[in-house]
Order: structure tokens, then sequence, then C-alpha cells
């Protein structure tokens, strides 16, 4: 299973000893879940994501960051201790979150527990102080041999002191003089991104391989394969068998496909990419041919429309353009597994008779109509 995304809700308290196991096999925290992210559509650009750590035991900050850290510790304070949500904190956030691209939670609160008011991670925090005043704080998570950092938020006054690196050294060091063996920063991406200031942290990562579920050296990044490519390729067999027998289609990118990962069970959509076979639509019911990321497989599937509670009618004209899908879309009978391009054909072949039943004007009687009246 390759999911774009996938994600993990737990159910109670996450113990220290689940927390490595979850970190140690590709997840993150984010809210009061967790997830797998191996392709991430942000700021519509598709980005290929690498979840990182490093070994703490050999660990050294470079030059340049020694500095910082040695120049910050002149300047201001810190504590760390167990996390606390309080106003003065919102109001940093609130401030701090104009840094923020794509949709950011409107509060501290709804950013780490999803406005739920319930913790279920050993989540701890350092706050820096100018004086008495807060100027930046972040919060981390801590398991039996291995942390994870969450969050950052710094006063934007103070931006030329790099605060958010800055907590990311004390958390760092913090990790190291309670012996613990990795420190998870997040992900970066394989593409040029805002997420990649992370590697300035250490000088040797690892990230979790997503084919062989292993952790290899950064280094050997370019030496496995992406996975949003892995998609690609498996389109570009469709795409093939489509056009062997000169199927009519349109590709069409899906932007919500994150849906599909988020409601496992429900019957959204999954893939990132298909194309939508032509000439073959009733209102509001579409087939599109897709590599399915659960099943592993090229599939024929049948999809309509997500109507939202709010919506008296839909409108069928904004239903995609050129390049992408409008609406959610759910998976409905037929969905059809396909092995080459014979087995395509065959569905395609089966879908124009069964679009043959519902155009189709119902046969005219044998008999002329009679009035019973007059019979």
């Amino acid at each position: 299973m390759l999911l774009p995304l996938e994600y993990h809700f737990p159910d109670n308290l996450v113990s220290a000893r689940h927390l490595d196991k979850l970190l140690a096999t590709g997840y993150f925290r984010t809210g009061n879940y967790l997830m797998r992210t191996r392709v991430l559509y942000f700021n519509e650009e598709i980005l290929n994501t690498l979840h990182i750590r490093f070994k703490l035991e050999k660990h050294q900050f470079s030059k340049n960051l020694q500095k910082l850290f040695n120049k910050n510790n002149k300047h201001f304070t810190y504590k760390i201790q167990p996390y606390s949500i309080t106003l003065e904190k919102e109001n940093l956030y609130r401030a701090h979150r104009k840094r923020f691209k794509g949709n950011a939670s409107l509060s501290l609160t709804g950013f780490l527990f999803d406005n739920y008011h319930k913790n279920v991670f050993n989540t701890h925090e350092i706050c820096i102080y100018d004086g008495s005043k807060l100027i930046a704080y972040s919060f981390f998570d801590v398991g039996a041999n291995s942390m994870a950092s969450i969050i950052g938020i710094f006063d934007q006054q103070y931006e030329k002191y790099s605060l958010g690196i800055y907590t990311m050294l004390l958390e760092i060091e913090y990790a190291k003089t309670i012996q613990l063996k990795y420190y998870y920063p997040g992900y970066v991406a394989y593409e040029p991104s805002q997420f990649n200031y992370k590697l300035r942290l250490a000088t040797h990562f690892e990230f979790y391989d997503w084919f062989t579920c292993r952790w290899v050296a950064y280094e050997n990044r370019h030496k496995k394969k992406k996975v949003f490519d892995f998609f690609n390729e498996k389109m570009k067999i469709a795409k093939q068998w489509l056009n062997a027998f000169n199927i009519p289609h349109q590709e069409l990118f899906y932007p919500f496909f994150y849906m599909g990962a988020m409601y496992p069970k429900s019957d959204c959509v999954k893939s990132m990419m298909n194309f939508l076979i032509q000439d073959f639509e009733l209102e509001g019911i579409y087939y599109i041919v897709e590599f399915h990321p659960e099943k592993m497989q090229i599939f024929l599937s049948g999809i309509t429309l997500h109507k939202y509670n709010y919506e008296a009618d839909i409108d069928y004209a904004q239903v995609f353009d050129e390049k992408e899908w409008k609406r959610v879309l759910l998976y409905i009978n037929p969905s059809i597994q396909i092995n080459n391009e014979y087995e395509l054909y065959a569905g395609w072949l089966f879908l124009q008779e069964l679009f043959r039943q519902y155009v189709s004007p119902p046969p005219l009687p044998e008999k002329g109509f009679q009035d019973n009246k007059n019979a």
C-alpha cells in the first residue's frame, strides 16, 4: 500500500515505546493524530516527502549552529517543562501564523489537539525569554528512546536571532542529556521546499524508504524511487493500454486524494491522477482509469460526486476543467481490476453496453395503443 497520505488515530494515550515504534515506521505527529506523508500537494505543487531522523550519540552542531547556539544562550534564558497552553502562547501563535503557507489552524490548541482539549502524547515545551518576555517556544514529544519536534513559534521582532532553529537546537541538547537515541525533526522534500531548513540540523540523516520500509542514509536518496514517479509510471502503462484501442480519455489531477486516506473506510477516491473515459457520462456518474494506491493495481472505476449537506443542487458543468477535478469523488460499482490492454478494452465494451441500456429509448410496443373506451 502506497497511499500518498496515511493517517493513524490513537484511541488512547500513546505510550513512550509505542511512540518510538510509530516514529520508526515513518509516522509524524500533527494534531492529535499521526501521518505518513509520501506525497504532498502544497501550494499547488506536488512534493515527494522524506521523513528524516538522525542519531544523537555522535551528533555535533556545525560551526555556524554552535555560534548561533552560544550567542542566543548569552542573550536569552529558557525553561524546559511539561507543555501548557496559555493566552500568551496563543497570541504569539496567531501573530506567527501569518508565516505559515497553506491551511493553518486558527489557534495553537487547534494545531496541537484539533480542539479536543485532550493530549494523548508525552508533550513538553521549551520557552525562550528576553528578560520576563516570552519571545519563542517549541513543543516536542518524548518517547523511550526518541524525540519528535512538533512546532516552533517565535516573535517576529526577534527574527534575526533564528529562534525557530534555536528551539530545535535546545531540543537536541535536551534529548542528549536524557540519553535518547533518535531525534525526528519531521519531513523534508526531494524538491526545494520551505521544509528543507531542517537539513541544517545535522550532517548525517536517515530517511524512511517507503518501498523497503527501512531507514536509509540520506545521501542515497537519489538511488531510491520517488513515490509520485512510481505513480506516474503506472499511469503511463494505463495510458498505453488506452491508446492501444484508441479509447478516448482525458487526464485529470485529483487534489482531494487526501480524503481517501483521512477516511479509509469511506468510498472516497484515493488516486492522485486518473484518466476520465470520455463519452460515458450520465448526470453525476463518470468512469475513470486509475492506479489505486491502496490496492496497488490499475482499475477501471465508476465514480460519482459527493454532495454536501448545504447543496440543493449540483452544477455538473463545474465538476472538472481541463486539468483537474473540482469536486470530491466517491467510488460506485462497477470497479474492475485491469491487468492488460485487452482487459481494459473488454471493460470499455462492457461500459458501452451498460450505457446503452440507460441512454437508448425503450422499444416501441408491437401493437398500437388502444383506447379502452373504444375497445
